[in-house]
């Protein structure tokens, strides 16, 4: 009890938190660091919370892929955790999409049709982000040729639920991110694999096959 007195607010949530108990590979397929501009999450703290309770990660800052994904493997042995990249959400005219599996990001904001067509180029992953938020690409989902929709953990129940009946209707794959931009929200919402998975292409082609789910934790 006299200890708590001194532990961080982070050290206190993370003890709060569930471990590992869910079967499956768990991955939180959206979250965001320092480089975007909205969070103020630091990569060492993603990781702190993260490993705790789920076994990989997704960074996917808007617009801009940040540098730590170069020291993905000396981060995976000392964190157990697993780190997917390279990932992006990229701010279309239409509103936001993921991309997975991609080198670059477009320099300027772009119609999303182009989007989905440079991340495909790519052999990259496109997942409508949230689409029935005000950041959304909303009905144009039914009209573009996404791989993936995503239930969003920091979005309304009502939000997701529309994001389910788009995918229904589609036979779309669901994902599952938590958008978390701050401590306690990280892996509020995961991605659920089937089988361990270890890199990015293997991530990708999980999805494509549908041999995943998303998974709210909290």
């Amino acid at each position: 009890m006299v200890l708590a007195i001194f532990m961080s607010d982070l050290e206190r949530m993370i003890i709060r938190s569930p471990r590992k108990t869910e079967k499956g590979f768990l991955v939180d397929m959206h979250i965001h660091s320092h480089f975007s501009s909205d969070s103020f999450l630091r990569f060492e703290e993603i990781l702190l919370e993260a490993a705790f309770t789920i076994n990989g990660i997704v960074i996917t800052d808007h617009d801009i892929i940040g540098s730590f994904h170069l020291d993905k493997n000396t981060i995976e042995k000392e964190h157990e955790i697993v780190v997917f990249a390279p990932a992006v959400e990229i701010s279309s005219t239409e509103g936001h999409i993921l991309a997975y599996g991609i080198a670059s990001v477009p320099s300027r904001e772009l119609e999303p049709e182009e989007v989905l067509r440079i991340i495909h180029d790519e052999k990259g992953l496109a997942v409508a982000a949230h689409p029935f938020s005000e950041l959304g690409v909303g009905d144009l989902v039914y009209d573009l040729p996404f791989d993936a929709i995503e239930i969003n953990g920091a979005r309304p129940a009502s939000d997701n639920q529309k994001a389910k009946e788009a995918a229904t209707l589609l036979e779309l794959p669901m994902v599952g991110g938590s958008d978390a931009h701050i401590h306690g929200e990280i892996a509020s919402c995961v991605t659920q694999f089937r089988k361990k998975i270890q890199t990015m292409d293997e991530l990708i082609a999980e999805v494509k096959k549908g041999r995943c789910q998303p998974l709210m934790l909290r």
